[in-house]
């Protein structure tokens, strides 16, 4: 029988996965398998998927108290940073698309 995974290694996993999954979104982007807009919105998604790894760990960190109030901080501020970057990247992302369809229309005409 094999011991239950903590929620620490679960966490990181799940943050291992979601960088392993930017940086192959990043491959696609630069060999031209994606848009540039597609590219965003997709680092967007990854980087909202690892501030919801961090809350988890944030939720079960707070229950502990045995856990320093340091390594909350750290918790917490990795989560705000990932947020952040969501945020950068969705907004990135519908720049691009608005710039890329102006484009278009002044092809067009």
């Amino acid at each position: 029988m094999t011991a239950r995974p903590t929620t620490a290694e679960l966490v990181h996993a799940g943050i291992r996965r979601c960088s392993t999954a930017r940086c192959a979104a990043t491959d696609r982007f630069q060999r031209k398998a994606i848009t540039a807009t597609q590219w965003r919105t997709t680092l967007a998604g990854l980087h909202v998927r690892e501030a919801r790894w961090w809350g988890v760990l944030a939720r079960a960190a707070v229950t502990d108290y045995a856990i320093p109030t340091v390594f909350l901080y750290a918790v917490y501020t990795a989560e705000g940073a990932a947020l952040r970057e969501a945020a950068h990247w969705a907004d990135s992302a519908r720049d691009h698309a608005r710039t890329a369809a102006a484009a278009a229309a002044t092809r067009v005409a």
